[in-house]
Formats: C-alpha cells, sequence, structure tokens
C-alpha cells in the first residue's frame, strides 16, 4: 500500500499533456504563468504562493517540463531548494543546476566567479559581495583569509567588478540564443532553514538581476515572512521585506471549498485515492459526502484528504469489508478521521461526545435555515442528519427539535442495530468504541462482540 500519493514524475519531459495527470485543471494556470514570463523581459521574481499540501511541487514540476516543450528558447532549471538547505551558500548549487540545463560554454566564466569567490570560504565570499568587506569579517576570517580577499578584491577591482563579471557571464548565456530566456524554478524554499531561504533572495538579488532571467517561488509566503521575523526580530515589516525580491504574486488554489458546487476535478481526485486504495463503496460514498459537506466551512487542501483517506483504508478490516453495518457507524468514523485531520481542536469533543450544537454548525458550516423542516426551501438533508446524529450520540435534549423522520429514523435504523449488539452501552459510548476498536491501530483487545459475526 503505498503512504505517498504523489505520482512520479519525469522532470522536464512530463508536462501537462494527458489529463489523467491534470485533474485538477491546473493546465490553465501553467499557459497563464507561461504566458507572462515570456512577454517580459525585465528581471522577474514570482512568487507562486500556496499553503503546504496544495500541490505546488506537483504543479511546478509538470510546468517545468510543459513550458520547456512548448518554449524551445528557454531555459528552465528546477531547484529543490530544501534539498540544497544543508550547505551554506546556495550560489555554487544554483550555477552547478543552471550548468545542468544548458550546454552553452559561457557557464564556465559563471563557475570561475563562483570559484573564485570560494577560496576565501563560501559563506565569506557572499558576505563580502552583500555586505562589502568589514572589519568583522576580515577578523573572524583570520589574517591569512583577509590577505586573500584584498588580493581578491584588488585583482577583481573590488565588489561591483566581481558583480558584474557574473552577471555579464549569465548575460552571455541568454544571448546565445534567439529569444532565449533562463527560467529558474525555485521549490520548497519555505522548508528551508530560516537562514538559507533568506540567503537565496539575497543572491537572486545581488546576482541575477539580469534581464530574461526570470525565478518562479513555489512558496507559502506567511511562512517566509515568520523566518524574517525570525532573523531580524517582530519590528521588521515582513512584508515590505519580501517586497524587495518578489515583484508578483500569484496563488495556487489550495483549498477544496464548497467542494460540492465546485467543478468535478477535486471530487474526481478524491474518488481516484479511493480507488487506488480499494476504499469499498459503502464506506468510500459517505466519506466523499461528509468532505464535501465539512468543506463548506473548513477549507480542505489536497494533501489533507490524502491523508483523510489514507487513515480510512488503514481502519479494521472486519468492520471495513461488512456491508451490513449500519451508515451510522461510518459516519461516526468518519467524522473522528476528518475532525482529527482537519478540525483537530473539535477531534476530542466527537470522541468524548461532548460535541456542542455550535461546535457542529460551525464543522459542518450549516445554519437553523438548513436544520428546519423538510419543507423548508434551505433544508439540508446531509446537514440535518449528521446534526441531529451527534446530537443523539451526546443525549442533547436539543435532539427533539429533529423533525419527525430524524426523530425516528436515527435511533431506529441509522444506530438501532449497534445498540441491540451493544445494550449495555449508552449511545455516548459509540465513538469511543469505535475509535477503539475500528482505528487504533496498536491497540491489541478482543472486541466486547464481534459486530461482523453478528450481523451475518
Amino acid at each position: 500500500m503505498k503512504f505517498n500519493f504523489e505520482q512520479k514524475i519525469n522532470l522536464y519531459k512530463d508536462g501537462f499533456e494527458d489529463k489523467r495527470n491534470d485533474l485538477l485543471h491546473r493546465r490553465k494556470t501553467g499557459s497563464a504563468l507561461s504566458s507572462l514570463l515570456t512577454s517580459i523581459e525585465d528581471p522577474l521574481v514570482v512568487a507562486l504562493e500556496g499553503q503546504w499540501g496544495s500541490g505546488k511541487t506537483y504543479f511546478l514540476k509538470r510546468w517545468v517540463g510543459e513550458h520547456a516543450k512548448q518554449n524551445k528558447g528557454s531555459t528552465v532549471v528546477y531547484f529543490d531548494a530544501f534539498a540544497h538547505d544543508y550547505i551554506s551558500d546556495p550560489l555554487p548549487a544554483l550555477v552547478t543546476a543552471l550548468e545542468g540545463r544548458t550546454k552553452n560554454k559561457n557557464i564556465k566564466k559563471l563557475k570561475k566567479v563562483v570559484f573564485n569567490l570560494a577560496k576565501a570560504g563560501t559563506r565569506a565570499g557572499l558576505a563580502v559581495l552583500t555586505a562589502g568587506v568589514s572589519e568583522a569579517v576580515g577578523k573572524a576570517l583570520g589574517d591569512q583569509v583577509e590577505m586573500n580577499l584584498e588580493e581578491y578584491w584588488e585583482q577583481e577591482k573590488g565588489r561591483s567588478a566581481a558583480m558584474e563579471q557574473f552577471r555579464e557571464a549569465l548575460e552571455s548565456i541568454i544571448s546565445a540564443g534567439k529569444d532565449n530566456k533562463v527560467i529558474i524554478v525555485i521549490d520548497e524554499l519555505d522548508r528551508c532553514r530560516p537562514d538559507y531561504a533568506l540567503e537565496v533572495l539575497e543572491v537572486i538579488k545581488h546576482f541575477f538581476s539580469v534581464d530574461n532571467v526570470h525565478f518562479v517561488l513555489g512558496v507559502n509566503l506567511e511562512v517566509l515572512e515568520n523566518m524574517i521575523s525570525v532573523r531580524y526580530g517582530n519590528k521588521i515589516d515582513a512584508n515590505a521585506y519580501l517586497q524587495k525580491f518578489i515583484q508578483i504574486k500569484l496563488e495556487l488554489p489550495d483549498e477544496v471549498e464548497h467542494l460540492a458546487y465546485q467543478n468535478w476535478d477535486v471530487s474526481v481526485y478524491l474518488d481516484r485515492l479511493r480507488e487506488q486504495l480499494k476504499i469499498p463503496e459503502h464506506v468510500g460514498r459517505p466519506l466523499k459526502f461528509q468532505i464535501e459537506l465539512v468543506a463548506r466551512n473548513n477549507p480542505i487542501t489536497l494533501r489533507q484528504i490524502e491523508q483523510i483517506v489514507l487513515a480510512v483504508k488503514l481502519a479494521n478490516d472486519v468492520y471495513m469489508t461488512n456491508e451490513n453495518i449500519e451508515p451510522g457507524c461510518f459516519d461516526v468514523m468518519n467524522d473522528l478521521i476528518i475532525s482529527r485531520i482537519v478540525r483537530p481542536d473539535l477531534y476530542p469533543k466527537f470522541l468524548d461526545a461532548t460535541i456542542t450544537p455550535e461546535d457542529l454548525k460551525s464543522y459542518l458550516g450549516t445554519n437553523d435555515n438548513e436544520l428546519g423542516r423538510e419543507r423548508d426551501p434551505d433544508y439540508n438533508s446531509s446537514a440535518s442528519s449528521s446534526y441531529y446524529s451527534w446530537l443523539y450520540i451526546t443525549e442533547n435534549e436539543r435532539f427533539n427539535e429533529a423533525n419527525e423522520q430524524l426523530r425516528h429514523r436515527i435511533p431506529n435504523f441509522t444506530f438501532r442495530r449497534y445498540s441491540l449488539l451493544h445494550p449495555h452501552i449508552s449511545p455516548r459510548d459509540i465513538p469511543q468504541k469505535i475509535q477503539r476498536e475500528w482505528l487504533d491501530l496498536f491497540q491489541f483487545y478482543k472486541p466486547d462482540s464481534d459486530i461482523n459475526q453478528n450481523n451475518n
């Protein structure tokens, strides 16, 4: 069984040509990004913003392949910043990544400049170029290094000459081809060490500010702003700081809001995971309905959907394979799983059967109009059934406010057989029992009563 749902991608070759690999219809987003980058000459840094789990990496890896195929004159580079943050200096790693994507002989000039900078210590070289030679740096490096630095700056005629040399080498790579552009995608920047992530931004600003050189950053900007505050203190305006480096911000949708009324794409993604993990229909169908319901008021990321489906798959097969178990038990299981991942603040209340009507309204995104009479125009049968089922479990007196059909169906159908098989427990015990027997993988127990056997 797979725990990682991310598909294998042949970097620089796989694009969005196969609709099966573009379930979220992000080819249009990729086309818009390509159009933007190919139409602008000035150096540009685009932040493709999205929460963790929104699919940024999947999108960017496919986008570089699609863009490379559609724009033969562009040199496209994908750089995983998190995979390189164990290195103190991002500049050599970026140049190495660029070298792997171009056969232009002028790349040697870039490497030579980087090598000269690294002779006196990689981080020291960057510090000098971005901040200038200071007494503090010289003392920290020692007399020998200070002498080497002085010799280097004298030979290169100072910091400006060194930067200019790097930019000229970069420009020569671009001018070698017609309509050539260099586009460097930097992914996972928000997962790096704060000092390394900010160093990457400084390198982009000081070294790569050349016409027709563009950067696309796959990043959670909120996390990046927190890094800035950690490094420079809470008094700094982190948003204003980032504006020095980033010209354009694009949002990558990361949520499953109002899933039932959206296009079918995210729903199809959920169906694919259910099929991939062979979730039985009698389990998967109510799970899908509940995710749609909860997502109305609680944004759910694609990664959270993966976690939910995986948790369902790991549930006890004794119960999962039995279609005769009442649907209410699966509904309780689904809510325990969904709340633990999406609303961890409510999960203990579901588990202990202390969830309140107000909590349920927040969780289900419902209101009194939806919970009214069946003939009311705003009545929502799914929300009402879930809401009053939990009021029945918690033995809340407001259960009596349900319409006549629900007051009869919930105790006499939804949970009837479960209650008959467990006459010694109250409805309030149902969540704990399902958690222990269905979902607790590390609890070795002998069930009080084998539901599977009694229902057959």
